[in-house]
Formats: C-alpha cells, sequence, structure tokens
C-alpha cells in the first residue's frame, strides 16, 4: 500500500487544475471498480463510465463530460472525456505499480460534470505469472569442514519472485545427493528460504567438493522455476568450526530507532583452544549493499547494530547473512540468518492536497447552497491506523463544509449563499490529523476568493425625482440627472438609463450613461401643467437586471397668451350692441345676445327702468387668459370712445354701465368704444377690442329684425333630420312589404306546362290508371224563361239554407249539395232553356270521353255539352260527378220528394258571359267539346269555392290554373292550346 501512496502523491500538485461550470449544484459520489490483467496491449477498454451513470453518450456537448482529477500523464489509465471511456494507456506491469502488495490497485477520481457526480474508480491490476523465481547470484559457493557434524545446516540464498499469490515462490528443490539434503523454512513474514543439511559424514579424501543444483519454483500455471548453482568445497580440518545457537533469527525494531541501536547480540561457540576456539563475526561476502549500509556487526562481541535511520515506508523488512569463523587456519565459517522486520510507527503527518474548481481558487457567489468548491485529498505514509485521516475546517461564518467521499478523499462544498459584496474574500484554515497513538496533524491556509455574479439591480439614489421648469424652453434644455449604483462589478455594475416608452416619453430624452434628462422639444404650460414619465436603469450583465423610478416634471406658466374676448362674439376686433329705448319713457330694456352681436331682448319684454341711483347693465365683456396666475388675471378699461363719461366699465367683472337715467336723447347715436383688455403679467399682454353701441327705439328695431333672416336653432335641425330619415325608412319598408306580397300571390298560380316540365324531373311514381268511375259530369241544367218563376219561387223557400239538395248519386247513394257558386255555374252553362225541357241523364259519357274523335278546330269559346233528347213533361236529371264530390239529386228524380230545384242564395257575381255571338250554337257543338266546357267551369266553380275571396269576374284575366285531370285531356290533343304569336296553336 505504501508505493501506492508513494505513486499517488506524485499525481497531484499545483499544476492539477479542474475546470467546472460556474452552476455547481450538490455533487453526488459514486465509487466503480474493475479489473484488468497487467501485461495487456494499451488501448485495452477497462470499462466506461457513462454506462455506470445509467445513460449514453453526450455527443456535440460543449465541454468535457468526464474529467480526471489527477496528472493522466502519470496514470497508466485514459480516461475519454467525452464518455467516460476506460482503457489502458501503457503497459501494465503489476510490480511496478504494486511491487509485493497485494491486491493491487490503482485509484484515481473523476468527475462528470454532465451529472454533477465525483466517481471514484478503482481499478485492480490481476498478476499474470510472467516472472520465475530468481536468484541473487547464479552461483553461490560454500565452505565446509570434513569434520562437520550430522544435521549441520547451512543458510542458502533466497530467490525472489515479485509475483503474487500462486505465481509467488512456491519452494526449493535440491539436485539429488547422498551427503546433503535441503529444507525449506517458512519465516516469520511468511518468506520461504532453503538450508542445507548434511545428512552423511563427509570425507575429503573422497569428495573434496559438491556440485548441488539449488532450483526455486512457483505455483502458476504453467509453473516457472530459477535455479543456482551451489558449490560446497569441503575442507580438511583437524578442529571444530564454531556454532550459532540458531541458525535463524527473526526479530522487529520500531522504525524510529535510532542510529547505533543494538538489534542484537550473536553468539557462537567453538570447542577448540587456543586460536582456533576464538570467534569472530562478519556479515556475509552476498549480502546487497543496502542491509552493509544500514547494520553492522561487531566482529567480537557479535552483536548486530544499526547504522542508519529506518524507513518503513521504503524498505519494511531486512535479511541480514552473519558468518561467524575462528582464528585457526582454515576456517570454515558458520551461518546465521538474521530476519529484521520494520515496524511502522506514526512518524508521518498527513499531507493535504487540493485541487480547485478554477484556478485561482475562485469562486462564484451565484452557486447555490452544497455547490462542489474543490477536492482535498489528505495522504498520510504510515499504515494501519497511523494512516487513516481525518479532516475538518476552522471559519468564522460556516459558509463552506467537507464531506468525506471516500478513504481521505474530501469534497469542499458550500455551506450557504455566497455574497460578494459582503464578503469578498474568505480565508479557511484546514486541519488533517491522523489516528495513531500520538496523533499528527497537518493545517493549511485556504483562501478563497468569490467572483461577482450578477446579484444586483441599480438602487436609484431618491425614491422619486421631481423638478420644475418653465414652458417654452429651448430644446435639448437640461431638465434633471438620475443617478443610480450597483454594487455589482464589471459589467454586471455598469448601468445604463432609457425611458420607458409612454404618451409622454417623447417630450424628454435621457443619456444612457450619464442619466441627464433633457427636454427634446419647448413645453407648453396650456398643454399641460406637467407629466411624469419611468426612467429605467439596467446593467449590462447576464440576464440584465433592472429598476425603475418615476419623473414628475412641472412646468410653470409663462405669460405667453394675451386675452381673448369671448363676448360679445367679434368680427374682425368688433362688436355691435343695440340698446332698446322707450322714446316716451326714456326707459332703457334688457339687451340681449344675437348673431350679430349684442341686441335687445325684443318687444313684449317689459321695460326696466333703471333707478336713478345705480347705472344701467348694458352688457358684460367676457375675456379669458390662457396663462395661470397673475399671467391670468385680467383687467378692462375703456380707452376711448368715452369723453362724455356716458359709460362705465367695471375694471375686474368687465361690466359695461351707461350712467344715465332718461335715454330719450341717446336715441339714434351711436358710441364706438375701444375696450382694453390686460393681463397681470410681467410684461402684460393685452387686447383691444371695438364696441359699437347704437340706441334705438324698439319700432326701429322690430322693422330691421324682419328683415333679419331667421337662424334654426339645433333642436330643430336635429328634428328635422330625424324626421326625415324616418321617412326614408318608412317608404323602404312599404316597398318591402309590396314586392313580398307580389311575389306571394304570383306563387298561387299554377302554369299547367311549367307543372309538366317540373313533373317531369321528379323522381316517378307508380303511374294510376285512370278509370271509368273516376270522372263524372256534373248536372247541366237547361230552363226555360217560363220556369224562372217557378224556380225563384223554390229559390224563396229554400233561401235560408246554406246548400242545397239537387239530386241523389246511386253510385254514391249519398245527396249532392249545391253551393251558391256552383248554382250559377250550372245555371249559366248551355241554354236556359234546358232546365225546363229535360232532366234527362246524359248517355255514357265517360265513354264519349274516351271514345269521341279529336276536333282539331275545337277553340275554349265553342265548347258546349251536347244536348240529349227530351220527353215531354219528364224533367230530365244531368247528374255530373266530379271526383271526390257527391252526387247531386234534381227534382223529380226517382227517390225524390218532387221538390223543384232553386238557386242557393249568393250575392251578385261578375261572371264570364258565354259566346253569344252566334258562330257556334250549342245544338252544333259537338259531344266532347261541351263536355270539356262543363270540366272547365266546374274547376272555376271550384277554385271559387275554395277561395271565395277571389271569385272570377268579367275582368280577371283568363284562367292559366289547370287540374291534372285536364293536362292529361291536353296531353291527348282534346284541349285547344294557345296561340303563339306567329298564329299556330301550341298542342302537347
Amino acid at each position: 500500500m505504501m508505493p501506492l501512496l508513494q505513486l499517488l502523491l506524485g499525481l497531484f500538485g499545483p499544476g492539477g487544475y479542474l475546470f467546472l461550470s460556474g452552476d455547481c449544484q450538490e455533487v453526488a459520489t459514486l465509487t466503480v471498480k474493475y479489473q484488468v490483467t497487467e501485461e495487456v496491449p494499451p488501448g485495452t477498454v477497462i470499462g466506461k463510465l457513462s454506462r455506470e451513470l445509467g445513460r449514453e453518450e453526450r455527443h456535440g456537448q460543449t465541454g468535457a463530460a468526464f474529467q480526471v482529477l489527477q496528472l493522466p500523464q502519470v496514470l497508466p489509465i485514459q480516461v475519454d472525456a467525452e464518455d467516460g471511456l476506460l482503457s489502458t494507456g501503457r503497459r501494465l506491469d503489476r510490480e511496478q505499480l504494486c511491487r509485493q502488495r497485494d491486491p493491487c490497485l490503482v485509484s484515481f477520481d473523476v468527475f462528470a460534470t454532465g451529472d454533477l457526480t465525483l466517481i471514484h474508480v478503482e481499478i485492480q491490476v490481476l498478476d499474470i505469472n510472467d516472472h520465475q523465481p530468481q536468484f541473487p547470484k547464479g552461483e553461490q559457493e560454500l565452505e565446509i569442514s570434513e569434520s562437520a557434524s550430522l544435521h549441520t545446516r547451512i543458510p542458502l540464498d533466497r530467490a525472489l519472485d515479485p509475483d503474487t499469490g500462486p505465481n509467488t515462490l512456491y519452494s526449493y528443490t535440491l539436485s539429488p545427493s547422498e551427503h546433503f539434503a535441503l529444507d525449506v523454512i517458512m519465516g516469520p513474514d511468511e518468506t520461504k528460504h532453503a538450508e542445507l543439511v548434511v545428512v552423511k559424514e563427509l570425507d575429503r579424501e573422497v569428495h573434496s567438493f559438491f556440485d548441488l543444483v539449488l532450483t526455486a519454483y512457483d505455483s502458476g500455471n504453467p509453473p516457472k522455476s530459477g535455479t543456482s548453482l551451489v558449490k560446497v568445497n569441503v575442507l580438511d580440518s583437524n578442529d571444530n568450526s564454531p556454532v550459532f545457537a540458531e541458525s535463524s533469527l527473526a526479530l522487529e525494531i520500531r522504525e524510529d530507532a535510532a542510529p547505533g541501536t543494538l538489534l542484537i547480540n550473536l553468539t557462537a561457540t567453538d570447542p577448540d583452544q587456543g586460536p582456533n576456539g576464538e570467534v569472530e563475526f562478519f556479515l556475509g561476502k552476498h549480502v546487497p549493499l543496502e542491509v552493509l549500509h544500514t547494520f553492522s556487526v561487531d566482529a567480537k562481541t557479535g552483536q548486530v547494530i544499526l547504522r542508519r535511520p529506518l524507513d518503513y515506508e521504503k524498505n519494511p523488512a531486512y535479511e541480514v547473512d552473519v558468518q561467524a569463523r575462528d582464528l585457526g587456519p582454515n576456517p570454515i565459517p558458520a551461518h546465521c540468518k538474521v530476519l529484521i522486520k520494520v515496524l511502522d510507527v506514526n512518524d508521518n503527518a498527513p499531507s493535504i492536497h487540493i485541487t480547485w474548481a478554477s484556478q485561482p481558487s475562485l469562486v462564484s457567489e451565484a452557486l447555490p447552497k452544497d455547490s462542489f468548491i474543490a477536492l482535498v485529498m489528505a495522504d498520510d505514509l504510515d499504515s494501519g491506523n497511523n494512516g487513516l485521516v481525518h479532516c475538518w475546517l476552522n471559519q468564522e461564518l460556516g459558509h463552506f463544509r467537507l464531506k468525506r467521499t471516500n478513504g481521505n478523499t474530501y469534497m469542499l462544498l458550500t455551506n450557504a449563499t455566497l455574497d460578494r459584496e459582503q464578503w469578498p474574500r474568505y480565508t479557511l484554515t484546514l486541519l488533517a490529523q491522523d489516528q495513531g497513538p500520538q496523533p499528527l496533524s497537518t493545517k493549511t491556509q485556504l483562501s478563497i476568493q468569490i467572483s461577482d455574479a450578477n446579484d444586483n439591480a441599480p438602487v436609484f439614489e431618491k425614491s422619486r425625482y421631481e423638478v420644475s421648469t418653465r414652458e417654452n424652453n429651448l430644446p435639448s434644455l437640461h431638465l434633471i440627472t438620475i443617478k443610480a449604483h450597483d454594487a455589482d462589478l464589471g459589467s454586471n455594475g455598469k448601468i445604463s438609463y432609457r425611458i420607458q416608452d409612454s404618451p409622454v416619453s417623447h417630450l424628454v430624452a435621457i443619456d444612457s450613461d450619464t442619466g441627464e434628462v433633457t427636454a427634446q422639444r419647448s413645453l407648453d404650460y396650456e398643454e399641460m401643467t406637467g407629466f411624469e414619465f419611468q426612467v429605467i436603469a439596467e446593467d449590462r450583465g447576464q440576464p440584465k437586471l433592472a429598476s425603475s423610478i418615476s419623473v414628475w416634471v412641472s412646468l410653470l406658466d409663462a405669460n405667453d397668451n394675451a386675452p381673448e374676448v369671448i363676448q360679445p362674439v367679434l368680427s374682425n376686433g368688433k362688436a355691435s350692441l343695440s340698446v332698446l329705448v322707450n322714446a316716451s319713457t326714456g326707459h332703457l330694456l334688457v339687451p340681449i345676445e344675437t348673431p350679430r352681436g349684442l341686441g335687445p331682448a325684443g318687444a313684449g319684454l317689459p321695460p326696466l327702468a333703471t333707478p336713478s341711483s345705480q347705472p344701467f347693465l348694458l352688457a358684460t365683456i367676457v375675456a379669458r387668459d390662457a396663462d395661470s396666475g397673475a399671467n391670468g388675471e385680467l383687467l378692462y378699461s375703456i380707452r376711448s370712445g368715452n369723453e362724455a363719461h356716458l359709460f362705465v366699465l367695471s375694471p375686474n367683472l368687465g361690466h359695461l354701465f351707461i350712467n344715465v337715467t332718461n335715454a330719450s336723447s341717446l336715441i339714434g347715436s351711436e358710441w364706438e368704444l375701444e375696450i382694453l383688455v390686460e393681463d397681470h403679467g410681467s410684461p402684460p399682454l393685452q387686447t383691444r377690442a371695438l364696441l359699437k353701441v347704437m340706441f334705438v327705439t324698439s319700432v326701429d328695431h322690430l322693422r330691421d329684425s324682419a328683415h333679419e333672416p331667421g337662424v334654426l336653432s339645433t333642436s330643430v335641425l336635429t328634428v328635422i333630420c330625424l324626421t326625415v330619415l324616418l321617412a326614408i325608412f318608412g317608404s323602404i319598408l312599404a316597398l318591402f312589404v309590396s314586392i313580398c306580397r307580389t311575389e306571394k300571390k304570383d306563387n298561387r298560380a299554377y302554369n299547367c306546362r311549367e307543372a309538366e316540365s317540373t313533373y317531369r324531373h321528379q323522381p316517378k311514381r307508380p303511374q294510376k290508371h285512370i278509370q271509368k268511375a273516376d270522372i263524372h259530369l256534373v248536372p247541366v241544367l237547361r230552363g226555360q224563361a217560363d220556369d224562372s218563376g217557378e224556380v225563384e219561387q223554390s229559390h224563396k223557400d229554400t233561401g235560408k239554407e246554406a246548400m242545397m239538395e239537387a239530386g241523389w248519386d246511386p253510385c254514391l247513394q249519398a245527396p249532392f249539395h249545391l253551393t251558391p257558386t256552383l248554382y250559377r255555374t250550372l245555371r249559366n252553362q248551355g241554354n236556359k232553356g234546358a232546365l225546363a225541357e229535360s232532366q234527362e241523364v246524359l248517355p255514357d259519357t265517360v265513354s264519349l270521353l274516351f271514345n269521341h274523335p279529336r276536333q282539331r278546330n275545337a277553340s275554349r269559346e265553342n265548347l258546349n255539352l251536347p244536348e240529349s233528347p227530351s220527353t215531354p213533361g219528364q224533367p230530365r236529371a244531368r247528374p255530373l260527378k266530379v271526383a271526390g264530390s257527391p252526387m247531386g239529386r234534381l227534382a223529380g228524380d226517382q227517390g225524390s220528394e218532387g221538390t223543384p230545384l232553386s238557386p242557393p242564395t249568393s250575392s251578385a257575381t261578375l261572371r264570364r258571359q258565354r259566346n253569344l255571338n252566334g258562330k257556334v250554337s250549342p245544338e252544333k257543338e259537338s259531344g266532347p267539346h261541351q263536355i270539356l266546357r262543363s270540366l272547365v267551369r266546374l274547376s272555376v266553380a271550384a277554385f271559387a269555392e275554395r277561395n271565395p275571396v277571389e271569385e272570377l269576374t268579367v275582368d280577371s284575366p283568363p284562367v292559366q290554373e289547370c287540374n291534372p285531370r285536364h293536362r292529361w285531356l291536353r296531353c291527348q290533343g282534346w284541349w285547344p292550346g294557345r296561340t303563339r304569336p306567329g298564329g299556330r296553336a301550341l298542342r302537347s
């Protein structure tokens, strides 16, 4: 672990910078662990930090997403700044990185800026069996006396294998020998070393030397081994060799032991006498130089003494080969292995390394609480509790705090909102102390400079600004200077001024840098007595902060307006006043204002006698001045025309009086008064008006007034306009109603040809064939002139009934009622004498209707029903039935009561007259023509019955309406068509 700490010490320094965005917030911590085998080629992928954070790669982002908090050229690991891809940067040698420490961990910290996460990365480098056990020398030479006793032990050099785990040194083997055996001993530090043991007596005369092969091997897969040639020289000796009490020893010493400290006192005995029994001690000739520089052995006493200070962090253990020999000739040395373990003591104070988020230590005041400021790493080279470090801060305000992430690593975070305007700089004391029995501590001073953020809006010097200035000022007149301050620095504290848009903002302007407010044009007090606008002070930070304040500008009035006379009304500076005087009494009448000036109230007003004690008020001169104060106070005076002192003008009120009691002498006179109206300004302004006063009698005034054109008042004009508008609206409404009625009346007409054209385009319905029973004829009654009395008598008997039974329909078995309209229709068709001659039923009218040949020369006027032969003395009934109507009953028919037919009661109605020109007589008309004529008249009668209000009269236009039966007759060619303008008849 200590070598790694030594390595990490070099990773940090004053050049290790970390640049983070200023918008930091609370930082999360994360620890990730990976494994990689040593000796992999460079560029081998180990892992990806973006996957550990649960997000994909960030493409096209500005700045690094992952930043290593150690110098990347020192670490053997590369970290991609965009996606956090971990890969090997160079050859990984576990033995170089960690030496004998197991496991071998390479640790470093990475800051994920996008996720505000501090990632502690631990990469374990796995060992491979890339080293074989190796002896210090390839050949080692030993000397042994031939008189050496059995089980004599001679320590051999130890092989070293930098691998760990199963790949490290496992054991030793010795080439076969009958005199020597090998014993492997486990040391207190779990190290293994071999000793050569004599198992058979030696005889120099037989074997003067032995060449043995010592092999050290590990348990890797495949196992590796290393060898050393051991040469054993057998010496001829007649004495004994020194013998150590123990062939191997292990001891512990604190690393803080002072030089000269006695480590151990070795003893060796030799049973010989004299020089052969005297023993001396020395270090083996194969001892490393580091051991020779660190330890020494007293040759006489065998004391092992420390020569220089120990450092546990550099070398925690030593192996010392001490030999003893006598002073006789050809001495044979004895060997003793001393294993010295250095005990760690708390002799190292913690060291503090700080990596700032910015360089120098500049922190923005805009950072919120728990924002990351710096990474603090406290290292202690000691081991155990001596290497555990605790850090804390000494501060007055408590605006910062430390948060442990892992091990001895801390994050320096903000603990409150910072304010540069109050505390522009912080000085913190950072203390680090280990956990040893006698703890050691280290402290360092942290100086944190707070950078400015745009967190202060401009502040005005006053809560409201007011300024006064006179009107009629010159443009660009300086009005006031607005001042505001911003506690921020740099562009955050630079202020620019502007005027907020408003209806009066065009009147003034402000300098954006100095805040000087000037007038844009000449101001007029008469337009406004003052105005208010808003000034906005805005800094230049990002984002910008602004404040506003109200500025009130009061205008002082100047005497720039002359008085204006508004009464009497002046025309070119002149006005006239007519004063009525009663010629008999000399009294004055009250004057009134006229369009031409001031005049009398007119005849009919009672004269007002002027008391002798007071002058008579003729008129009031009214003037106004747009100025205010003394500039608007007016003074009235008569400048000329009043030399006789006839008139008196009130100087303050403008009342014009006449100073006479009897004005008879003034009748017919005219006076021109020059009125002067002057204000009290400095200098004063004045206005002159010429007033013509005429004294007239009431008779003269009425004569003059008769020639004056009248003037309509506003109310009269309003009434006239409203009347005209109402008349126009009524005319439009009447026209609209008339058009609507005309369209409605036109829609009632039924045109056969239009109906036929429309019917063709309608969906076809099942065709209904007309049966014989569908067409009936109404009775056509023809009576003589001498029967009129009888008919009239019958009508008188039944005149009170609304309808009259005229016959009986044997098919329907129901009476047929005649209405007055139907009666007139039946009475007027054909010959009137037919009603008295016969009541005979027509022959099969339906057959005649369908079988009679067409009459091409038939016309509308010559259609009459044919007369059937009559039987004298017997009435004939001619039933004519319309579909859906009951059959009529005629008098004299079977089953009737013999009641004579009487016409129903009806009012006189104009009807179409029969064709009386005698061109075609009823007798000469064919049967179909008579049938068609009856059908037409029946249709007209039915139409009149449905619409009694609109009866057909002589003046009615030709009938264009027809029912579907008529249309069918037209299609068969039996209905005469209308004549075209060319003379041809229209037929279907």
